[in-house]
């Protein structure tokens, strides 16, 4: 439904108020109309196009963000973030180019472009890879997106060739290559195994979203073909971290920890490590799915007294399980001792642990159950206030993976930039995911983790989807168009410095590096401001 359908629908409704005025009465039926047209304009404003006054305010946000990274730039070496003890991340610098290049006015021959590219082309390694000791597949990568926009010289071309032919051999499949001097290469690996089509950091035991999206991003951008096997190969393990087991009669996602969902956005992996293969990983943790069953109730707990590091203590399921089942048995009420309960695990770190978990129970007695799991955690929780407990239609469920934002953006574009068509189901399911949990307020499912990440991949997501206005899904219920270009640049003017850099919200995945997320957010805005 169209912007300007919804407005006339609306009208139509105020319309219909008035010709039952007679049984209203005529004071409330100007008031519905008052608000009905306040509705209205407000959905027209929120989906209209930026005016000339929001766009001047972009290319100030962008102009003062530019000045900032020209000014951090090492002017002997040409790069940003230059680390003496080593590894340097040449992604860093590619990034802060990346955004200075979607710039009007700015070019290849422009002093700090021409700097940072020489110190690009001097990274890249004998093996075609562009990075320093460490995460070869994320450097090289972002910065082949970067050399990506720069006219194609011999030099350029050459250096990009090299570039995609490494990220080629770093792509598990038939095609990929044991190279020399790295702490973990991609393994040859046939379409039936959890890894399949996935890149990885080069450490981490397993391929993920995040460095895949990245490549196909990179592969894309410096002209590879969709139709190439890197795609074709991408396309399995994009479609194994999608949480939607099927569309219609269509598969979609075959692995078992997708049996059943619905959800339509993206995890981040198909394992935590080489010991967890095919069991999948999600930071943000799981929701529950196929609810059945009576009414009950749903326990939300987070665990805040801190541990000898300072940081929250955390438990395993089985830990949780085994606590709430004996505090249950013991409770006081006997009739309290059949409640059935299952958990479902909040946001972690390494797929294993958490300090915030659901306990989704068959009970509607909400002071016993407040009272078992007060008791079930009595050393980690300052308080019963640590609990909140909310009714639940049908307690019981499945719990699986959650998708959240900055993954479900990530599989969003890369579907598009692998070659799906818009109106493909696979990314519609994403889009559905997406028009349910859009927020710029944080990284939907991850808090403040990974924010700037997520607001850098909402950039260009959107700018993929080809559509300035996006429906979105509020707390009522019902769809309103949004314009995400408006919604962005608001937010990164809130978020903008006096120095141009952009304030820190976070420090988890280097998000406390003003250079990183000045790059990240340049990028994002230049994606709202430019076709």
């Amino acid at each position: 439904m169209g912007m300007r359908t919804i407005i006339c629908t609306l009208i139509l409704f105020a319309g219909s108020a008035v010709a039952q005025s007679d049984l209203l009465g005529k004071e409330r039926v100007e008031r519905e109309m008052a608000q009905k047209q306040a509705a209205a304009a407000a959905m027209a404003d929120a989906g209209s196009p930026l005016s000339d006054a929001e766009k001047a305010q972009a290319e100030a946000i962008a102009s003062k963000a530019i000045a900032y990274l020209r000014a951090q730039q090492d002017k002997e070496k040409g790069g940003w973030r230059i680390n003496p003890q080593g590894p340097t991340f040449p992604a860093i610098s590619a990034l802060a180019m990346w955004g200075m290049l979607m710039q009007p006015g700015i070019g290849a021959d422009d002093e700090t472009i021409a700097a940072g590219t020489k110190f690009l082309l001097g990274m890249q390694q004998v093996d075609g890879g562009i990075y320093d000791k460490a995460l070869p597949s994320y450097n090289t990568a972002i910065s082949l997106s970067a050399l990506a926009r720069l006219p194609k010289t011999a030099e350029i071309s050459a250096s990009m060739k090299r570039a995609q032919d490494f990220l080629r051999g770093l792509q598990y499949g038939e095609g990929a290559i044991e190279y020399d001097g790295l702490a973990e290469s991609a393994k040859k690996v046939d379409r039936e195994h959890a890894y399949y089509g996935g890149l990885g950091y080069g450490n981490r035991g397993r391929p993920d979203m995040s460095n895949l999206s990245f490549a196909i991003e990179a592969m894309a951008a410096s002209g590879v073909p969709s139709d190439d096997p890197f795609f074709e190969r991408a396309m399995v393990f994009l479609q194994r971290c999608q949480m939607q087991e099927k569309i219609g009669d269509k598969g979609v996602n075959d692995m078992a920890y997708a049996d059943g969902s619905t959800q339509g956005g993206f995890v981040y992996a198909t394992a935590v490590n080489k010991d967890t293969i095919g069991q999948g990983q999600s930071f943000a943790g799981e929701v529950a799915e196929s609810l059945s069953g009576p009414p009950g109730l749903v326990a939300s707990v987070v665990l805040k007294q801190k541990g000898a590091d300072g940081k929250p203590v955390t438990v395993k399921r089985e830990e949780i399980e085994k606590r709430v089942r004996e505090a249950i048995a013991s409770s006081e009420e006997k009739a309290f001792h059949a409640t059935e309960f299952m958990v479902v695990m909040g946001p972690t770190g390494d797929g294993v642990s958490v300090n915030s978990f659901e306990i989704r129970a068959g009970t509607t007695d909400g002071t016993q159950l407040r009272i078992a799991i007060a008791k079930a955690f009595s050393s980690e929780l300052e308080g019963v206030g640590d609990i909140k407990l909310t009714p639940a239609a049908a307690w019981k469920g499945v719990s699986r993976l959650r998708a959240y934002g900055s993954m479900t953006y990530s599989g969003f574009k890369s579907y598009l930039y692998a070659g799906l068509k818009v109106d493909d189901p696979r990314v519609l399911a994403a889009k559905r995911w997406m028009m349910d949990h859009y927020t710029l307020a944080e990284n939907p499912g991850m808090g403040t983790d990974g924010f700037y990440y997520y607001v850098l991949i909402f950039g260009r997501a959107n700018h993929a989807g080809g559509e300035a206005i996006v429906p979105v899904r509020g707390s009522d219920g019902e769809v309103k168009p949004r314009n995400w270009q408006r919604d962005l640049i608001n937010r990164l003017a809130e978020l903008q410095a006096e120095d141009g850099s952009f304030k820190a919200v976070d420090d988890r995945w280097m998000e406390n590096d003003p250079v990183l997320v000045t790059s990240y957010s340049l990028i994002a805005l230049q994606h709202a401001v430019r076709k």
